[in-house]
Formats: C-alpha cells, sequence, structure tokens
C-alpha cells in the first residue's frame, strides 16, 4: 500500500508533461516568426507589383495601445482595429513630423509610430511593424483603387479569432482526410468495455492475415458478442484504430463545422461593427517646440551627432517624438502597500523556494540530499529576507522628510513608454531614475530630490510642489552609460 502522503510527492515523471507544453509553446512562438517575416517578405514583392496588401499596424490611442490592420483605400490609408477605425491621406503620413519608436509588450513587436490628430483633439500615434515596413512603404506608391469589401472585411476581422477558425478549419479538414483515407469492414462483436454509461464495443476483424482489434463507440442495446458490427477501420498512421459508423462522423463533423460556421461568423459580425461609418479623418501632429533648453548654445535639430551636448540631443528626440505634446499628468497615487513591495522585489527569492520544493517534494531523495537541499534553501530565504529589509530601510527614507537638493533635469522616454529622469549640473548629468507612471511630468524643468541620492539609493522627486515617486534605486550616470544614451538618441533621430 502507498504511504500516505504519496499524493503529495511529485515524482520526476509529472515533469515531463509541463516540459513538453513548454518546448510546444516555443516551437509556436518560434514558428509564429518565422511565418510572419516570410509573410512580410512575400507582401514586399506583392506590394512593389502594385497589388493591394494588408499590413499589421500597431497603433496607439491617447497613450492606450491597440492593434489594427491597414489597406489602401482610394487616396487614403484606411486603418481598422479593436476601437480604431481611421482613415490618413497617402501624402499626410508621409509627411508627419512627429515620430517615435514604439514596442508591443504583448509579444514584442517594433513599430515606428507616426503621430496624428482627430478633429476632437484625440492623439493617435500609428505605425507598421519592423517586418512590414518596407512593403508598406512600397505600397504607398501603388495605383489608387478603392479597396474592396472583402479586403476591408479581412483587415477588420478580429486577430484574437483568426486562430480558432484556423484551428477550427484545419481541424475539420484533418478529421475528414483521416475518415476518407479509412475503409469499412465487417468486424465481430468481442466485448463490452468500460463502466455503465461510458462504454465501448471490442470488436476484431481480420485484414490482409492480420488479426485486428478495436473500441469503437456503441449504444444500448449492445451487440450480441459473435454478432457482425460495420466499422470504420483507419489507414496509416491509425491503422489500429476503427471508429463505428453510428453517430462519430456525423457528430465531429457537425461539431467542426458548427465551430468554423460560429466563430466564422462572429468574427465577421466583429469586422462589419468595426467598419461601421467611413473612418475618422486623422492629420499630422504639428512638431512640438521644446523649450527651457539647458544649454542653448546648440539649436536643436535633427543634424545632431554623438558628440553634440546630451541635452540637445534630448531636445531634438523630444521635438522629433512629441514628449511635450503628450500633456503633463499629475504624480500617480501609489498605494501604500507598492512601497513593501518593492522591498520585497529587493530579495532574490526564487532560488530557496526552489530548493525548499525540490527537497520536500521530489520522492526518493537521499536524506543527506534533502538536509543539503534545507540549508541552501534557508541560506537563499535568509539572504532574500536580508537584501529585502535593507531595501526597505532605503525605500522608507524616499517617503519622509523634506527636499534635500535641487536640480535640472531631463526626461528620457523608453520604446516602452517608461519614463526616466536624467538629474544635471549644468550641461553635465549626473544621475538616472526610473519614475512611476503612465503618465510623466514636464520633459525639461527643475526639481526637488528627496531621499538618499547616492548609487543604489531610493528617492522620489519633487515636480511643481508634488512628489513623484519612482521604481527603481538611483543610477550614477558614468561615461559608458552616457555614451549608450547618446547612440540610442543619434538613432533615435534618424
Amino acid at each position: 500500500m502507498s504511504p500516505p502522503y504519496a499524493s503529495r510527492v511529485i515524482s520526476w515523471t509529472h515533469l515531463v508533461l509541463p516540459a513538453l507544453a513548454f518546448v510546444a509553446c516555443a516551437v509556436g512562438g518560434v514558428a509564429y516568426a518565422v511565418l510572419t517575416d516570410r509573410l512580410a517578405r512575400r507582401s514586399l514583392g506583392v506590394a512593389r507589383r502594385g497589388r493591394a496588401i494588408t499590413v499589421p499596424m500597431l497603433v496607439t490611442v491617447n497613450g492606450d495601445q491597440r492593434r489594427g490592420r491597414a489597406v489602401l483605400d482610394g487616396d487614403d490609408i484606411r486603418l481598422v482595429g479593436s476601437g480604431v477605425n481611421v482613415r490618413v491621406a497617402r501624402r499626410g503620413y508621409e509627411a508627419a513630423a512627429v515620430r517615435r519608436g514604439q514596442v508591443d509588450a504583448e509579444i514584442l513587436d517594433f513599430a515606428e509610430q507616426r503621430a496624428f490628430t482627430d478633429a476632437s483633439g484625440t492623439r493617435y500615434l500609428l505605425g507598421p511593424l519592423e517586418e512590414w515596413e518596407e512593403a508598406f512603404d512600397a505600397s504607398l506608391g501603388a495605383p489608387t483603387r478603392p479597396a474592396t469589401r472583402a479586403r476591408l472585411l479581412r483587415a477588420a476581422f478580429p486577430r484574437r479569432a483568426l486562430g480558432p477558425v484556423l484551428l477550427s478549419v484545419l481541424a475539420f479538414a484533418a478529421f475528414q482526410a483521416v475518415w476518407t483515407s479509412g475503409h469499412d469492414v465487417e468486424a465481430t462483436m468481442v466485448r463490452v468495455v468500460g463502466d455503465e454509461g461510458l462504454e465501448s464495443c471490442g470488436v476484431a476483424w481480420t485484414e490482409e492475415g492480420r488479426d485486428e482489434y478495436a473500441e469503437v463507440d456503441c449504444y444500448s442495446p449492445f451487440p450480441k458478442v459473435g454478432a457482425p458490427v460495420l466499422v470504420r477501420a483507419m489507414a496509416w498512421p491509425f491503422d489500429e484504430s476503427a471508429m463505428d459508423h453510428e453517430d462519430t462522423y456525423f457528430l465531429a463533423t457537425f461539431l467542426l463545422a458548427g465551430a468554423v460556421l460560429v466563430l466564422g461568423g462572429v468574427g465577421t459580425a466583429v469586422a462589419m461593427g468595426r467598419l461601421r461609418g467611413p473612418g475618422v479623418p486623422l492629420a499630422p501632429l504639428p512638431t512640438p517646440q521644446v523649450t527651457h533648453v539647458v544649454t542653448p548654445a546648440r539649436q536643436t535639430s535633427v543634424e545632431l551627432g554623438r558628440d553634440a551636448p546630451l541635452p540637445d540631443l534630448l531636445s531634438a528626440v523630444a521635438a522629433r517624438e512629441g514628449w511635450e505634446d503628450d500633456g503633463v499628468a499629475a504624480p500617480p497615487i501609489q498605494p501604500r502597500y507598492a512601497r513593501y513591495l518593492m522591498a520585497l522585489s529587493a530579495g532574490t527569492w526564487w532560488p530557496g523556494v526552489v530548493l525548499a520544493g525540490v527537497g520536500l517534494l521530489v520522492e526518493g531523495l537521499p536524506h543527506a540530499m534533502r538536509f543539503a537541499l534545507a540549508a541552501g534553501a534557508a541560506v537563499a530565504l535568509l539572504w532574500a529576507a536580508f537584501r529585502a529589509v535593507t531595501a526597505w530601510l532605503a525605500i522608507r527614507r524616499a517617503y519622509v522628510g523634506q527636499v534635500t537638493s535641487e536640480w535640472d533635469y531631463r526626461l528620457v522616454r523608453s520604446l516602452d513608454d517608461e519614463w526616466f529622469a536624467v538629474l544635471f549640473l549644468g550641461s553635465t548629468p549626473h544621475w538616472m531614475v526610473l519614475l512611476d507612471g503612465p503618465g510623466h511630468p514636464a520633459p525639461v524643468g527643475r526639481c526637488g530630490v528627496r531621499g538618499d541620492l547616492c548609487d543604489g539609493g531610493a528617492i522620489q522627486l519633487q515636480f511643481g510642489g508634488e512628489y513623484w515617486p519612482t521604481l527603481s534605486p538611483v543610477s550614477r550616470v558614468d561615461d559608458e552609460l552616457v555614451s549608450d544614451l547618446r547612440k540610442d538618441l543619434v538613432e533615435r533621430l534618424g
């Protein structure tokens, strides 16, 4: 008899299925990336031949990131997606001066977006995914022709429904292929298998000198033992199985075909709803003028090189990407428990948890190994606790007291819309820290500092009398960081 704790013990064999699932996800992700890349390259040739293509786009509406697809519709670019139905003149798209790189955090797609606004002042950032840029640029020179209704529906079809529809179609086609490849045989009833209400019929037959046996669905009243039963014998690689002729084929066909029709119908209805109306017209957003330059000797310009003063590079990138036009936000209200979570995250807890889990749950380990795992887990957890307590003592000082110093600052935006504050003395950067989001203060100005302004310290910044919480320790800006920052800014100026 198994010991009472056996059901709570994990065997090594129990890790096989999670490992296989992980491998399947990794292979699926790689296959998806390869497929989309090949489709983008193929679409480039199609666009160069003057034919219409549908281009996936990354869209940001007032800071809300979305996905959509764009098609050419006459002299306009028609873009549709979840909560998006807009049109932009081709010339207006090419003339848009405010541009910014953006990363889709969901699947790490990159796009250089251009900024537009509608009549109500809503701001839109939109651009093709990186691998589709060449194809999209080539399509802008295609002959002017209105988009067909079918192409618009295809562009508006919800991306989340497309996968289930394709899987349903493939499942339907696969089942029909398996059934068609088989052949009917007259088998002999051998026995009834299974519990009451879940019975199957075991049948046997002879084919090409081989004795075959399979279990097929059957229903009461069951055939008598020895009675003939017509079944569908499967072909290779399912040649050791069979299906019944009663309901399996019709039920599977009905369910799979119904899934295709239902999912396709729902997706089409959603697409028609997205296409309701002619689309909101957009105009390019005017290029903002960044003021309060720390070093006014050099005028901001997209021709600035890596040797230009860092404040001038930041001003040029701010003008190109339109940071001021985002609007200055109020400091986010950080819940009280956030500071405790920040302190806990300073400790690395997972090694201790993993060691403890292996020692307690994996069966068959020697006692000496269990003791070693427990000791390792205790050391790892104690070290994580020490790091968390040390971080809390530093974080706590950032939430109390008064401003201890004042600095000029400039904001730096990352490609995934995180905002860093760089503290300057004159034109020389000294410190950098990540601000809590999603909004940001004015991109240029003067701020107060509260907390431990040292490498790895915790601070809060005061903008206009209000304290802005931070999400990272303070980092000293050394030569290597300045070089990396310059390189990134120059690349973004393009």
